[in-house]
């Protein structure tokens, strides 16, 4: 079990699963699944998405939509659409059993109607965004993924972004790590952004009933990864919950 925090910086977890194409997409898994969850999720809202694929010099523009369905209080989503499922939570985040259990509810709902055949791809990310109280912080004060500019230039700079991916064969992972500057609730304030997004390297190696033991796995490295990219100071800004509390 990793570390806790009563202030924790996650505006948004999600968990998304590709399934591998059906042959013949049918329109009615959409209005099956809302019948299963809409006592939780009940508002309905479309989702337009626009794909773009370079293949051969050629870009292929294609549009797809999907189904949000929010609970009440706009603090969680499930999101359904061709050979998809995406089931979110918003600030304040609660914990990972209790995302889990959400999402092993909704993964079962999904594959009880929809009869999938696998995977494509299953993705687990955290998004969170840093607030340091202090007009001007220091960006290793806080995150020690950090740019680094040459001596030869100035030192200072108005904003900053960096990814890195970074693969973890061993659990059949890849992690696309964003981190750089953003603005901050408050108006005139910046904050800082550890964007993690660990997906599969191979989606169809993970049978349809070991997803669960997959995102346990995928959840520990981004929890460690997290860990390693934070510093003490930010840990006491999101109020560590310690052994003696």
């Amino acid at each position: 079990m990793g570390r806790l925090y009563r202030n924790p910086p996650i505006i948004e977890a999600l968990c998304e699963f590709r399934f591998e194409p059906s042959q013949l997409w049918d329109w009615t898994i959409i209005g099956l699944v809302y019948d299963r969850i809409k006592d939780e999720f009940p508002e309905r809202k479309q989702q337009n998405n626009i794909q773009v694929a370079i293949r051969a010099q050629e870009a292929e523009i294609t549009q797809q939509w999907q189904m949000q369905f929010w609970r009440r209080d706009n603090k969680a989503l499930v999101q359904v659409g061709v050979d998809l499922l995406t089931v979110n939570l918003l600030k304040p985040y609660p914990n990972w059993q209790t995302f889990k259990e959400l999402i092993a509810r909704m993964l079962t709902i999904y594959r009880d109607i929809a009869n999938p055949k696998g995977f494509q791809r299953i993705g687990l990310r955290y998004i969170n965004r840093i607030e340091p109280p202090e007009e001007k912080a220091r960006i290793e004060d806080y995150l020690l993924t950090f740019p680094i500019v040459p001596s030869e230039m100035p030192q200072t700079y108005s904003h900053w972004f960096q990814r890195m991916v970074i693969p973890f064969e061993q659990v059949n992972g890849l992690l696309v790590l964003h981190a750089g500057s953003v603005q901050g609730e408050r108006q005139q304030k910046f904050a800082f952004l550890l964007d993690l997004d660990f997906g599969t390297l191979q989606g169809d190696a993970v049978a349809l009933d070991q997803a669960l033991d997959w995102l346990e796995q995928a959840h520990s490295v981004v929890e460690q990864v997290f860990e390693a990219c934070i510093t003490d100071k930010a840990r006491t800004l999101f109020e560590e919950v310690k052994d003696d509390d």
